[in-house]
């Protein structure tokens, strides 16, 4: 580089991180969009939601442990045991909801639905942590809220068991969050997941005890697709928002809808409705505009003070 810094070497320096942030994304993606598909088809076999999410969790604990076992144990190591549980909690009612409204609804119409989670965390955010509301932030939920409507549609259709499930699952996965931004002020992001898939196993077991019938052999290695393509699918999400800004690899993220859908007309005769279409535009319109805005005003408290 010369001394008076190369545009074109710094261009060359990020655009493989952005590039790889967009594939781990476009992976992520595809990853939770096959494991959806298999938890509608293992659910119609008549396996319980809640079983299905227990195997989830336990294929996603037995991976985090052959992930880090060459490591020791030392990413076991935390001061703040509690607050983990709570999040355990948070996540596994999240991860319980969602499922059970996956086997309720059609798979586009729930992951649309989904779309909404980063705007429960903004809000939780606010009411929780005492972040300011910005103006930014207050059309983003405003925008937000307009989609979801528009994909419920509520005095026209009723509100579905299945959408108010997926709707609790954003808002306890939201606070999740929440929880898991205080415990990284301290602990290391492996401390976080491995303690998060441990005490995620017994309470999602503790709910799939009262509906549990065991899975023949077909249905176990469905099972065993769900927890390798979801853990999966988190691994090269967090891997995407490591490589590249929200920015960059929210648009890919979008793409879960259209995978969604193909899966649910091919696999299970769903054909979406237009107005899921029109929503699920809207709430990503307004996450990412709110990921637009965060990240300029980060840029501008970086920058440093003019003399």
């Amino acid at each position: 580089m010369s001394r008076h810094g190369s545009p074109k070497i710094a261009q060359k320096s990020e655009k493989p991180d952005s590039s790889k942030g967009v594939s781990y994304m476009m992976a992520s993606a595809m990853s939770i969009s096959g494991a959806n598909g298999m938890v509608v088809h293992v659910a119609s076999t008549g396996v319980h939601a809640f079983e299905i999410a227990f195997f989830r969790q336990l294929i996603g604990a037995l991976m985090m442990t052959a992930l880090t076992v060459r490591e020791g144990l030392r990413h076991f190591y935390t001061r703040r045991i509690k607050l983990h549980i709570l999040r355990s909690i948070l996540n596994a009612f999240a991860l319980l909801a969602y499922f059970y409204g996956l086997s309720l609804e059609p798979l586009s119409k729930v992951v649309a639905l989904s779309l909404t989670a980063p705007l429960f965390a903004t809000l939780g955010a606010v009411l929780l942590l005492g972040e300011v509301m910005t103006r930014h932030r207050w059309i983003a939920l405003g925008i937000g809220v307009i989609g979801a409507l528009i994909i419920l549609r509520p005095g026209i259709q009723a509100v579905s068991l299945g959408a108010i499930l997926i709707l609790l699952s954003n808002a306890s996965w939201a606070c999740a969050l929440l929880v898991i931004k205080k415990l990284t002020e301290t602990d290391s992001a492996i401390t976080i997941a491995l303690w998060a898939v441990y005490f995620q196993v017994p309470v999602a077991l503790g709910a799939a005890i009262f509906v549990w019938q065991g899975p023949t052999l077909s249905q176990f290695w469905w099972l065993a697709g769900i927890g390798l393509l979801g853990t999966a699918a988190q691994i090269f999400l967090g891997d995407a928002f490591r490589r590249a800004d929200a920015t960059v690899v929210l648009p890919i993220d979008f793409t879960k809808i259209f995978y969604a859908s193909l899966i649910g007309y091919f696999f299970f005769d769903q054909v979406p409705e237009i107005w899921i279409w029109i929503g699920a535009f809207i709430v990503f319109g307004a996450v990412f505009y709110n990921a637009w805005q965060e990240r300029a005003v980060r840029r501008k408290l970086q920058q440093p003070p003019k003399r």
